[in-house]
């Protein structure tokens, strides 16, 4: 493409704190001959990140001195956030070596401050548009890596049938009631059952990104004391036999951090930090999750480790799912790579940033998360991914975590037309309803708290339209008929229940065919 070519819609984001150097470079652009170029301002790293969040800039100018952060940070948070974007470094002269890291850290190029007004503009936009053409060019990969999630969504829900049966068989032999076991009978069969949990663990992470990737993913944010999460987290879920023979310290401020999140969801992510940092760190060393405030704007959760660390240029990939970053040291570790697009999933719903930090020198990695700061009082929000309009969506609201994930391979073969929420509160489920919509409630009668029965009372007081089909999923004949003859639920079902009559009522209440090959 020559220089007199325009470009349509050719969008530059200006980083930098110094708003005289801001306007020098917004006059440049605009004087630019043959280009069309639509420019906007960040005159801080938070700003920066909330317009990356809002629109696609082909190019960015940042200070490689900014304020908040520092410029070769922010360059690589901008790199393994949204690596489509072309960053040119603006450095202070003499400070060569710092220009040389960005460049290395994966900046398009550098300029010298003083230079500016005499820089080669048309040679950056053009070295932009090279990275857009092969983007481009990327196209049929990315299709490829379409029809490969297709594929794993469909694989992961056929084994995953097969698989419970056998751990049900499993776990039957393993307790007994089929017979006494010899020990090495217990023991194979022990071996059986770990090895399908751990398999059965895969294919729910390999689903669980893939309907990230096909935006079905949603969190329920509410204002959450990171301080306190943070605390419980470590002494709940990290006790010193899962720690293998490491330090795993904590620290946070002596006061609340408030941050909107969805804990469960936060819970994950950060627990796949921890896990990853005591995975990947030599015996005897020590991991370290903190929590600060940071520019009165932000909470970082740090979770550090002593390890071998990351080399620079693997940290703009390490968030594509199926990324190792270190063949020899990942064959003695199993994992698919999903944890850490699973996270930046989590977190980008969060509205917040997750990025590592490690100079591959043998002085560990720093993992990161940034959520925005809130009052106590916030009000709670649902975020949710863009999702296909003629699916239809089901809340589960049920306590027993077993029976929500009967229904959820029961629904598999339906995914193409059903989408699952689940809470196990019926107060979670009220909130849920108030703020989107729903075209089927499955609700248990006993739920701690608010009850079945008070969740269906209160539903009848909502607007005509919030209302939906209520399906009752019971162990008590009575007050499941009780739900449908007085207090307007559509159906019941009792405990146990098999698969067929499930699906029947529940397509019956959506106003779906059964199809004789379910979906997948």
């Amino acid at each position: 493409m020559s220089e007199a070519s325009p470009l349509p819609g050719f969008h530059v984001l200006l980083i930098d704190d110094d708003s005289a150097r801001r306007q020098a470079l917004l006059a440049l652009l605009d004087g630019l001959p043959g280009w069309r170029v639509e420019t906007a301002c960040a005159g801080d790293v938070p700003a920066a990140f909330a317009a990356l969040r809002q629109k696609t800039f082909d190019l960015a100018f940042l200070n490689a001195q900014i304020a908040g952060g520092g410029g070769i940070r922010v360059l690589e948070q901008i790199r393994q956030l949204y690596p489509k974007v072309a960053v040119v470094v603006l450095s202070a002269p003499g400070s060569e070596r710092t220009a040389v890291e960005a460049v290395r850290r994966g900046a398009a190029d550098y300029v010298v401050e003083r230079d500016i007004l005499q820089a080669d503009m048309p040679t950056l936009m053009r070295r932009a548009v090279e990275m857009h053409r092969l983007q481009t060019e990327n196209a049929e990969l990315r299709q490829i890596n379409r029809m490969k999630d297709e594929f794993i969504s469909s694989a992961s829900h056929e084994l995953r049938t097969p698989l419970a049966v056998i751990l049900g068989y499993a776990k039957t032999m393993e307790d007994g009631e089929l017979g006494p076991l010899t020990p090495p009978q217990g023991l194979a069969v022990k071996a059986i059952r770990t090895r399908g949990e751990r398999l059965l663990e895969m294919l729910t992470r390999l689903l669980t990104f893939k309907e990230g990737r096909m935006g079905m993913q949603e969190v329920m944010l509410r204002p959450t004391d990171l301080a306190i999460f943070i605390q419980r987290l470590v002494e709940e879920d990290w006790p010193p036999e899962k720690r293998k023979g490491m330090t795993l310290e904590h620290a946070a401020p002596g006061f609340p951090i408030w941050a909107l999140a969805d804990p469960e969801h936060l819970r994950e992510v950060v627990n796949g930090l921890v896990g990853n940092a005591l995975k990947f760190s030599p015996p005897d060393t020590r991991v370290r999750v903190s929590l600060s405030s940071h520019d009165s704007q932000e909470a970082w959760i740090h979770i550090e480790d002593q390890g071998r660390g990351i080399l620079p240029e693997a940290l703009s990939r390490i968030f594509d799912p199926f990324t190792h970053t270190d063949n020899d040291m990942t064959r003695s570790v199993s994992g698919l790579g999903l944890g850490l697009a699973l996270a930046r999933q989590i977190i980008e719903l969060h509205g917040g940033r997750i990025w590592l930090e490690s100079d591959g020198a043998g002085r560990g990695t720093t993992a990161i998360v940034a959520l925005a700061l809130v009052q106590p009082d916030a009000p709670v929000v649902v975020v949710e991914k863009e999702r296909r309009i003629d699916k239809k969506r089901v809340l589960i609201v049920e306590d027993n975590a077993d029976i929500v994930e009967i229904i959820r391979l029961f629904l598999a073969g339906f995914s193409g037309n059903i989408v699952l929420t689940a809470t196990d509160q019926g107060q979670q489920a009220l909130e849920l309803m108030i703020r989107q919509r729903f075209d089927l409630l499955i609700l248990d009668l006993v739920l701690p708290g608010l009850s079945g029965t008070d969740v269906l009372e209160r539903m009848q007081r909502m607007p005509k339209e919030k209302r939906m089909p209520v399906l009752i999923l019971s162990g008590h004949p009575e007050a499941a008929r009780d739900a449908v003859e007085r207090r307007s639920a559509d159906d019941f079902l009792l405990k146990p229940f098999n698969r067929k009559r499930f699906i029947d009522k529940v397509l019956q209440l959506l106003g779906l065919e059964r199809r004789t090959h379910p979906r997948s």
